[in-house]
C-alpha cells in the first residue's frame, strides 16, 4: 500500500468567516508553488479552476438551506480543492456549526496526499494550526504499518479518520498540535528532556516523534520506538491505541 500523508485540524471557532478562509489558502501557497490549489468543489460538484485566493471568497462559506421535519434551516457549505500535479492532494473544510441542541460542532480541514518528500508539510501544518486556532491536529504519513485495513468504530479506524472519542486521542501521530482543549496534556520540559521536538505555537504546542516525517517511511522501527517513548510522557488513558504495530 502507497504511503499516504494525512493533516487533520480540528479547531471549536468559527471557520465561516473569509479573514480565515483567506488565510488558511494562503498557507498552502505559501509552504511551496507545489501546493497551489488547481480545482475547486462543493462536494462532489466542480466549481472550476482556482485563480487566485481572492477568487474563492464567494465559495468559502456559501449558505444552503436545507428543511428537516418540516423546519427550514441554514447551514454553510464545505470547500473542497485538489492538485492533480505534483505535490498531488485533496483539501476539505469542514465548517464549525450547531447542532440542534445548540451544541457546537468542531470544524474540520482534512488533507490527503501520496507522500511527496520534498514537500514542507510541517510548515504547512503548523500554519493552519495558527490561522485556525486549532484545539488538535495531526500531521502523519501512514505506511502499511500503520494503514492496515480496520473495522469501523474501532481506535485503529478512529487513527485513520482521526475521531476524538469521548475527548480521548486515537494515537500519536508524527506531528500532534495540541491547542485550548488538550494543552494541559503536554509536560514541555520532559517532552524536550527526551528529545523530542516541541514548539509553542499561539495557545498550544506541536509535538513531534522525530524531526523529518520521512522518517516514518525510512525508519519505521526507529519511529514507532520514538512514538512509544513519547507516548508514556502522557496521561496513560490519553490515547486509544496503546500499543505500537509489529514490524516483522
Amino acid at each position: 500500500m502507497p504511503s499516504e500523508i494525512k493533516f487533520f485540524a480540528i479547531s471549536s471557532e468559527p471557520t465561516t468567516d473569509w479573514s480565515l478562509g483567506k488565510q488558511v489558502l494562503a498557507a498552502f501557497e505559501e509552504t511551496g508553488t507545489q501546493l497551489i490549489p488547481e480545482v475547486l468543489f462543493h462536494w462532489d460538484d466542480k466549481i472550476g479552476p482556482f485563480i487566485s485566493v481572492e477568487q474563492v471568497e464567494p465559495y468559502w462559506a456559501q449558505v444552503a438551506q436545507m428543511r428537516v421535519n418540516g423546519v427550514l434551516s441554514e447551514f454553510s457549505i464545505g470547500l473542497r480543492w485538489k492538485r492533480n500535479k505534483v505535490a498531488k492532494y485533496e483539501a476539505e473544510i469542514s465548517h464549525t456549526r450547531k447542532d440542534a441542541r445548540g451544541n457546537t460542532l468542531d470544524g474540520r480541514l482534512s488533507v490527503y496526499a501520496p507522500l511527496h518528500k520534498k514537500t514542507d508539510w510541517r510548515h504547512l501544518g503548523a500554519r493552519i494550526c495558527e490561522v485556525m486556532n486549532a484545539d488538535l491536529a495531526m500531521l502523519h504519513c501512514f505506511t502499511s504499518f500503520d494503514n492496515e485495513p480496520a473495522q469501523s468504530n474501532t481506535p485503529e479506524s478512529y487513527f485513520r479518520s482521526f475521531t476524538i472519542v469521548d475527548a480521548k486521542i486515537p494515537n500519536i501521530g508524527w506531528g500532534m498540535f495540541y491547542g485550548r482543549r488538550f494543552v494541559h496534556e503536554v509536560d514541555e520540559a520532559a517532552i524536550s528532556a527526551a528529545g523530542c521536538p516541541v514548539q509553542r505555537i499561539g495557545g498550544g504546542y506541536l509535538v513531534q516523534v522525530t524531526e523529518d516525517i520521512n522518517d516514518v517511511v525510512n525508519d519505521f522501527d526507529r519511529f514507532s520506538k520514538r512514538r512509544a517513548e513519547l507516548k508514556s510522557l502522557f496521561r496513560d488513558d490519553l490515547f486509544l491505541i496503546k500499543d505500537e504495530p509489529k514490524v516483522s
